[in-house]
């Protein structure tokens, strides 16, 4: 019988589950993530800041670029935030499969954009931030505009994960 790799006495360990309480810490103290798109032939990985508020994750997109193109094409996304240490002996990370919403409510996507302002005026990174969403500045002005997506990930699914004793 095929093994793979191990040998027949070896077992697999799993890795404890978080809490939803684990989920949620992690998810409210981190500000990046990685997104997967759908695409073809293999899926489309991207590293963006987020913001989570009232249960949901929000994204900020310019309008336009391929990200924009596959989200328009197929919703479905995966998103991976996590958190390790150097030594990577203490990791907790969540994986949560959805699909991505344009938010169209003027409120939420104030509600969302003044979210993520406020993260990333904490960071200190305010001009590095617009320029990885195309602008030369970030306001609500900005966030709020036409050329700008709020998207909302609509969870379906998760899976949250951490190391033995973390």
């Amino acid at each position: 019988m095929e093994t793979g790799g191990r040998s027949p006495q070896q077992e697999v360990y799993r890795l404890p589950a978080m809490s939803k309480q684990e989920t949620e810490r992690l998810l409210e103290s981190c500000r990046i993530c990685r997104m997967a798109l759908n695409d073809r032939p293999q899926p489309y990985i991207i590293p963006l800041d987020y913001v989570y508020v009232r249960g949901n994750l929000y994204f900020h997109f310019a309008n336009y670029g391929r990200k924009v193109e596959l989200f328009r094409k197929d919703p479905h996304v995966s998103v991976e935030v996590d958190r390790f240490n150097a030594d990577i002996t203490a990791y907790e990370g969540v994986t949560l499969m959805g699909t991505l919403s344009e938010v169209t409510d003027p409120a939420e996507k104030r509600m969302a954009s003044e979210a993520l302002l406020e993260s990333i005026g904490s960071r200190g990174g305010r001009g590095n931030v617009a320029a990885r969403h195309g602008y030369n500045d970030m306001d609500i002005d900005t966030l709020s505009s036409k050329g700008s997506l709020v998207l909302r990930l609509d969870v379906t699914d998760y899976v949250a994960l951490k190391s033995p004793g973390t």
